[in-house]
């Protein structure tokens, strides 16, 4: 009897440790959540519809990462708490979709679309409703991982499309680039099994990894997405091939590479596809393939190296006392991180390896 007593005792007391600490994790997350939406959608002076989104996504966050706080009050830790907790926080994903497609599909979500899209999540909650058993759950953690698995098919897809474009249209992608999506959506998905896990052993350890690893999965994005500028893939390039313009003639070899260097085209830092087009007196679609069929290189590739060999490289040899800075923004860099990554990709060193090279 004794110890019947002394053991349930124990129990109560690390399981109102287990509560505080649980509290404590979910003030913290809801904290950071609150703060980001506040920022974003009250204190940053300029944003975009991206930005807009972004920081309706951590308000929203922000309100479902409160409502844990329910299960740290006395009584309130039972089963039938947790599978509402459950069938609730199932609606996160259309968070991410809305956040990832507004990335990869700038302007694809509309209320029709949302609405299509909320629809499912809304069947599995009326169903819970009238018939609250274990099975509509199981039913409804499957369908989430059906819908993750071809948000993240479609959404890498699109990506990849989005890529080629931008490389083939733009010199300066340091704000449109959307690689980072490539170890957000790794690290997406190991986020959103601890959630699985957590919601259905629930222990203080998975509940710590959980809440840090949504802390960590949302700091990646922000950091990346900070400045972000999605750009909207334009159709009219194939167009303007299929339609024909008499103004418009091919473009002969060798006459491209001679307009750039006297032009000096590579040094204007947010150069386009259309920008070099409309100098060639053509358009995008023959620009486009003369660099990859008789080039064999990307708009972005060809510019950048031209900016690497014609500009850096020589101050690099002559000037070694100028900052790295310095030399990335007369060559027409817009960045320092673009500058090093395209020099590695050319000579197969850093900046600051030739330098060192060349003493």
């Amino acid at each position: 009897m004794f110890c019947n007593s002394l053991a349930l005792h124990y129990l109560c007391i690390v399981m109102a440790d287990y509560m505080n600490l649980s509290a404590f994790l979910i003030g913290v997350t809801t904290a950071f959540f609150a703060i980001f939406a506040l920022h974003i959608l009250f204190w940053r002076k300029t944003r975009t519809r991206f930005q807009t989104i972004l920081g309706c996504v951590m308000a929203i966050w922000a309100i479902w990462n409160a409502k844990d706080l329910v299960m740290t009050f006395p009584g309130m830790y039972t089963d039938k708490v947790l599978d509402w907790i459950l069938l609730i926080d199932g609606w996160s994903a259309l968070t991410f979709t809305v956040l990832i497609f507004e990335v990869v599909i700038p302007y694809w979500l509309t209320l029709r679309r949302m609405l299509l899209l909320a629809f499912p999540f809304a069947l599995f909650t009326a169903l819970y409703c009238v018939w609250p058993d274990q099975r509509v759950l199981y039913t409804y953690l499957a369908y989430l991982c059906c819908y993750a698995l071809t948000v993240i098919i479609i959404a890498y897809v699109k990506m990849k499309h989005y890529l080629i474009y931008i490389r083939k249209n733009y010199s300066n992608i340091d704000n449109i680039d959307v690689a980072w999506l490539k170890p957000v959506f790794c690290f997406a998905i190991v986020s959103q099994l601890m959630w699985l896990f957590t919601s259905l052993i629930g222990t203080v350890v998975t509940d710590i990894v959980y809440y840090l690893s949504a802390i960590i999965l949302w700091l990646m994005v922000l950091y990346y997405s900070w400045d972000f500028r999605p750009i909207v893939v334009d159709k009219t390039a194939e167009a303007e091939l299929a339609n024909g313009n008499k103004n418009i003639v091919p473009i002969a070899e060798g006459t491209l590479e001679k307009l750039v260097e006297q032009q000096k085209l590579y040094l204007k830092k947010d150069l386009t596809l259309s920008d070099l087009a409309a100098a060639m007196n053509s358009n995008r679609t023959y620009v486009s393939k003369y660099l990859s069929q008789v080039l064999g290189v990307t708009f972005y590739d060809y510019i950048n190296q031209l900016r690497i060999e014609r500009v850096s490289i020589p101050l690099l040899r002559e000037h070694p006392e100028y900052k790295l800075d310095y030399v990335a923004q007369v060559s027409g860099f817009a960045s320092i991180s673009t500058f090093r990554r395209a020099f590695f990709k050319l000579t197969g060193q850093t900046p600051s390896q030739y330098e060192a090279a060349q003493m």
